[in-house]
Protein backbone atom coordinates (compact mmCIF):
# COMPACT_ATOMS: atom_id res chain seq x y z
CA UNK A 1 0.00 0.00 0.00
CA UNK A 2 1.51 3.35 -1.07
CA UNK A 3 1.22 6.75 0.56
CA UNK A 4 -1.64 7.90 -1.66
CA UNK A 5 -3.64 4.80 -0.73
CA UNK A 6 -3.07 5.43 2.98
CA UNK A 7 -4.02 9.11 2.61
CA UNK A 8 -7.05 8.23 0.52
CA UNK A 9 -8.34 5.71 3.01
CA UNK A 10 -7.75 8.16 5.83
CA UNK A 11 -9.75 10.85 4.01
CA UNK A 12 -12.56 8.42 3.23
CA UNK A 13 -12.61 7.15 6.81
CA UNK A 14 -12.81 10.68 8.17
CA UNK A 15 -15.71 11.52 5.86
CA UNK A 16 -17.41 8.30 6.91
CA UNK A 17 -17.10 9.38 10.55
CA UNK A 18 -18.62 12.78 9.76
CA UNK A 19 -21.48 11.35 7.72
CA UNK A 20 -22.12 8.66 10.31
CA UNK A 21 -22.18 11.34 12.97
CA UNK A 22 -25.13 13.05 11.31
CA UNK A 23 -27.02 9.80 10.81
CA UNK A 24 -26.29 9.04 7.13
CA UNK A 25 -23.44 6.59 7.52
CA UNK A 26 -25.39 3.69 5.99
CA UNK A 27 -26.10 5.77 2.90
CA UNK A 28 -22.46 6.63 2.14
CA UNK A 29 -21.71 3.67 -0.19
CA UNK A 30 -24.82 4.47 -2.23
CA UNK A 31 -23.93 8.18 -2.25
CA UNK A 32 -20.45 7.39 -3.57
CA UNK A 33 -21.92 5.31 -6.41
CA UNK A 34 -24.49 7.98 -7.29
CA UNK A 35 -21.89 10.74 -7.41
CA UNK A 36 -19.58 8.54 -9.49
CA UNK A 37 -22.29 7.82 -12.05
CA UNK A 38 -23.24 11.50 -12.23
CA UNK A 39 -19.60 12.41 -12.85
CA UNK A 40 -19.30 9.75 -15.56
CA UNK A 41 -22.51 10.97 -17.24
CA UNK A 42 -21.19 14.54 -17.29
CA UNK A 43 -17.94 13.40 -18.95
CA UNK A 44 -19.97 11.52 -21.57
CA UNK A 45 -22.05 14.67 -22.15
CA UNK A 46 -18.92 16.78 -22.66
CA UNK A 47 -17.78 14.41 -25.43
CA UNK A 48 -21.16 14.71 -27.14
CA UNK A 49 -21.29 18.53 -27.16
CA UNK A 50 -20.02 20.26 -30.30
CA UNK A 51 -19.65 23.87 -29.13
CA UNK A 52 -16.98 24.93 -26.68
CA UNK A 53 -18.89 26.93 -24.07
CA UNK A 54 -21.45 24.20 -23.22
CA UNK A 55 -18.57 21.71 -23.34
CA UNK A 56 -16.58 23.75 -20.79
CA UNK A 57 -19.62 24.06 -18.54
CA UNK A 58 -20.16 20.29 -18.65
CA UNK A 59 -16.45 19.73 -17.97
CA UNK A 60 -16.57 22.04 -14.94
CA UNK A 61 -19.59 20.20 -13.56
CA UNK A 62 -17.86 16.86 -14.09
CA UNK A 63 -14.74 18.19 -12.31
CA UNK A 64 -16.85 19.16 -9.30
CA UNK A 65 -18.62 15.79 -9.30
CA UNK A 66 -15.32 13.90 -9.50
CA UNK A 67 -13.84 16.02 -6.69
CA UNK A 68 -16.76 15.04 -4.48
CA UNK A 69 -16.41 11.42 -5.60
CA UNK A 70 -12.67 11.47 -4.89
CA UNK A 71 -13.31 12.79 -1.38
CA UNK A 72 -16.05 10.27 -0.60
CA UNK A 73 -14.22 7.27 -2.08
CA UNK A 74 -10.79 8.27 -0.86
CA UNK A 75 -9.53 8.25 -4.47
CA UNK A 76 -6.71 10.77 -4.12
CA UNK A 77 -5.42 10.61 -7.76
CA UNK A 78 -8.93 11.43 -9.05
CA UNK A 79 -9.29 14.17 -6.46
CA UNK A 80 -5.96 15.78 -7.38
CA UNK A 81 -6.53 15.51 -11.15
CA UNK A 82 -9.93 17.19 -11.12
CA UNK A 83 -8.84 19.76 -8.55
CA UNK A 84 -6.26 20.84 -11.16
CA UNK A 85 -8.64 20.62 -14.12
CA UNK A 86 -11.39 22.66 -12.45
CA UNK A 87 -9.56 26.05 -12.38
CA UNK A 88 -8.19 25.38 -15.88
CA UNK A 89 -11.66 24.81 -17.34
CA UNK A 90 -13.05 27.77 -15.40
CA UNK A 91 -10.27 30.06 -16.69
CA UNK A 92 -10.87 28.99 -20.31
CA UNK A 93 -14.61 29.57 -19.91
CA UNK A 94 -14.06 33.07 -18.51
CA UNK A 95 -11.67 33.90 -21.36
CA UNK A 96 -14.26 32.82 -23.93
CA UNK A 97 -16.99 34.87 -22.23
CA UNK A 98 -14.80 37.98 -22.17
CA UNK A 99 -13.92 37.62 -25.84
CA UNK A 100 -17.53 37.02 -26.85
CA UNK A 101 -18.48 40.11 -24.83
CA UNK A 102 -16.19 42.20 -27.01
CA UNK A 103 -17.95 40.93 -30.13
CA UNK A 104 -21.49 41.67 -28.91
CA UNK A 105 -21.11 45.26 -30.04
CA UNK A 106 -20.18 44.42 -33.61
CA UNK A 107 -22.30 44.27 -36.73
CA UNK A 108 -22.02 40.49 -37.05
CA UNK A 109 -23.62 39.83 -33.69
CA UNK A 110 -23.67 36.61 -31.72
CA UNK A 111 -24.61 34.18 -34.51
CA UNK A 112 -21.04 33.47 -35.50
CA UNK A 113 -19.36 34.84 -32.36
CA UNK A 114 -20.51 32.01 -30.10
CA UNK A 115 -19.29 29.53 -32.69
CA UNK A 116 -15.96 31.05 -33.76
CA UNK A 117 -14.56 32.88 -30.75
CA UNK A 118 -13.78 29.76 -28.65
CA UNK A 119 -11.47 28.55 -31.43
CA UNK A 120 -9.79 31.90 -32.10
CA UNK A 121 -6.37 33.18 -31.07
CA UNK A 122 -6.06 36.86 -30.20
CA UNK A 123 -3.03 38.97 -31.11
CA UNK A 124 -2.10 42.64 -30.88
CA UNK A 125 -0.30 44.04 -33.92
CA UNK A 126 1.27 47.49 -34.39
CA UNK A 127 0.33 49.80 -37.24
CA UNK A 128 2.12 48.91 -40.46
CA UNK A 129 2.16 45.15 -39.84
CA UNK A 130 1.35 43.15 -42.98
CA UNK A 131 -1.49 40.81 -42.09
CA UNK A 132 -1.16 38.90 -45.35
CA UNK A 133 -0.06 39.53 -48.94
CA UNK A 134 -1.75 38.85 -52.24
CA UNK A 135 -1.33 35.25 -53.44
CA UNK A 136 -0.34 34.04 -49.96
CA UNK A 137 -1.94 30.74 -48.96
CA UNK A 138 -5.23 31.50 -47.19
CA UNK A 139 -4.64 29.52 -44.01
CA UNK A 140 -6.72 31.64 -41.60
CA UNK A 141 -9.69 33.92 -41.19
CA UNK A 142 -9.41 37.13 -39.15
CA UNK A 143 -11.80 39.20 -37.08
CA UNK A 144 -10.93 42.78 -36.07
CA UNK A 145 -11.54 43.44 -32.37
CA UNK A 146 -9.90 46.88 -32.34
CA UNK A 147 -8.42 49.19 -34.96
CA UNK A 148 -8.53 49.25 -38.76
CA UNK A 149 -7.07 47.05 -41.49
CA UNK A 150 -6.46 48.40 -45.00
CA UNK A 151 -7.05 46.26 -48.09
CA UNK A 152 -4.12 47.47 -50.15
CA UNK A 153 -5.27 46.80 -53.73
CA UNK A 154 -8.62 48.53 -53.27
CA UNK A 155 -7.33 51.04 -50.72
CA UNK A 156 -10.29 50.21 -48.50
CA UNK A 157 -10.40 50.31 -44.73
CA UNK A 158 -11.99 47.42 -42.83
CA UNK A 159 -13.05 48.57 -39.38
CA UNK A 160 -13.51 47.01 -35.98
CA UNK A 161 -16.19 44.32 -35.92
CA UNK A 162 -15.60 42.94 -39.41
CA UNK A 163 -14.06 39.81 -40.91
CA UNK A 164 -10.93 39.90 -43.06
CA UNK A 165 -9.50 37.17 -45.28
CA UNK A 166 -12.62 35.12 -45.83
CA UNK A 167 -12.50 35.34 -49.65
CA UNK A 168 -9.19 33.52 -50.02
CA UNK A 169 -10.52 30.49 -48.16
CA UNK A 170 -13.21 29.97 -50.80
CA UNK A 171 -11.08 30.51 -53.92
CA UNK A 172 -10.16 27.38 -55.94
CA UNK A 173 -6.43 27.85 -55.24
CA UNK A 174 -7.09 29.05 -51.66
CA UNK A 175 -4.90 32.09 -52.25
CA UNK A 176 -5.28 35.63 -50.95
CA UNK A 177 -7.03 37.87 -53.47
CA UNK A 178 -5.45 41.04 -52.07
CA UNK A 179 -2.98 42.26 -49.45
CA UNK A 180 -4.00 43.52 -46.01
CA UNK A 181 -2.00 45.77 -43.68
CA UNK A 182 -2.76 47.11 -40.20
CA UNK A 183 -3.65 50.77 -40.73
CA UNK A 184 -3.64 51.39 -36.96
CA UNK A 185 -2.61 49.40 -33.93
CA UNK A 186 -4.87 46.37 -34.14
CA UNK A 187 -6.23 43.69 -31.84
CA UNK A 188 -7.24 40.81 -34.05
CA UNK A 189 -8.58 37.28 -33.58
CA UNK A 190 -7.73 34.50 -36.03
CA UNK A 191 -9.01 31.00 -36.69
CA UNK A 192 -7.34 28.39 -38.87
CA UNK A 193 -8.71 27.30 -42.23
CA UNK A 194 -8.97 23.69 -41.05
CA UNK A 195 -11.14 24.70 -38.10
CA UNK A 196 -13.35 26.79 -40.40
CA UNK A 197 -14.05 23.75 -42.61
CA UNK A 198 -14.68 21.64 -39.51
CA UNK A 199 -17.25 24.13 -38.24
CA UNK A 200 -18.92 24.31 -41.65
CA UNK A 201 -19.19 20.52 -41.66
CA UNK A 202 -20.73 20.56 -38.19
CA UNK A 203 -23.06 23.46 -38.94
CA UNK A 204 -23.99 24.03 -42.62
CA UNK A 205 -25.90 27.19 -41.67
CA UNK A 206 -22.59 28.72 -40.68
CA UNK A 207 -21.23 27.91 -44.15
CA UNK A 208 -24.19 29.71 -45.72
CA UNK A 209 -23.52 32.68 -43.45
CA UNK A 210 -19.87 32.89 -44.58
CA UNK A 211 -20.91 32.49 -48.22
CA UNK A 212 -23.21 35.49 -47.91
CA UNK A 213 -20.30 37.57 -46.62
CA UNK A 214 -18.13 36.46 -49.55
CA UNK A 215 -20.89 37.38 -52.04
CA UNK A 216 -21.19 40.78 -50.37
CA UNK A 217 -17.43 41.32 -50.77
CA UNK A 218 -17.61 40.39 -54.47
CA UNK A 219 -20.46 42.83 -55.03
CA UNK A 220 -18.50 45.56 -53.27
CA UNK A 221 -15.56 44.98 -55.63
CA UNK A 222 -17.79 45.59 -58.63
CA UNK A 223 -19.41 48.76 -57.28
Amino acid sequence: MNVSDITGWATSARLLEIVDGIGFGAMLPYLVDIVGWIAAALVLTSFYLKTMIPLRVAAIMSNIAFIVYGLLAGAIPILVLHSLLLPLNATRLIQMKILIGKVKFTTYGNLWANMLIPYMTVRKLPAGTMLFEKDDFANALFYILKGDVRIVGRNKLVHMGHLVGEMGIFTPEQRRTDSAVCDTDVEIASISQDKIWELIHQNPEFGVYLLKIVVQRVLEQHD
